[in-house]
């Protein structure tokens, strides 16, 4: 809370009455970050909705190289406390929806089974970055193959749900 004051060159008082707490700015940044992170993806010149799933992989690894400081420090946090866990759950919710509403558009241009757990896919694909967002932060792998083994991971789980041409 201090470095944020600091930085934004107002007193600490300033910053907890904006925004109450640590938890709050964190989840402003985020919500902020996924923002931009969701015009980018909506801007990309995607020919369908699998392909559009692929670009936003790609723009997520642009970004993390981009900034690898930030994204590593913001991306993999351990809840220390019941708030923290509750921050956690609200910064997820919004990534599980984004991803799920991707699944959903597929479905719909039928891409993907019609059958499928929209809610229960996305949860996988969070799951597939997470662990291959664990490797990178840790300073494991590169961005490049970050951006890979994503986009593989992905392709793995969506298979064998894809229809026809897909």
């Amino acid at each position: 809370m201090k470095m944020v004051a600091v930085r934004a060159e107002v007193s600490l008082q300033t910053v907890y009455n904006l925004f109450g707490s640590k938890q709050a700015i964190l989840a402003r940044v985020f919500d902020q970050d996924l923002a931009a992170f969701e015009a980018l993806v909506a801007a990309a010149p995607s020919a369908d909705a699998l392909d559009r799933m692929f670009d936003a992989l790609d723009i997520a690894a642009d970004l993390y190289k981009a900034d690898p400081g930030f994204y590593r420090a913001t991306l993999w946090r351990r809840p220390a406390c019941a708030s923290d866990l509750a921050l956690e759950t609200t910064l997820r919710e919004p990534r599980i929806r984004f991803w799920r509403t991707m699944v959903e558009r597929a479905v719909s241009e039928g891409l993907l089974a019609p059958d499928l757990d929209a809610a229960v896919i996305a949860a996988l694909l969070i799951q597939i970055t997470g662990g291959v967002l664990a490797d990178w932060i840790a300073g494991e792998i590169s961005t490049d193959l970050l951006r890979r083994e994503m986009k593989f991971g992905f392709a793995a789980a969506l298979c064998p749900f894809a229809a026809g041409e897909a």
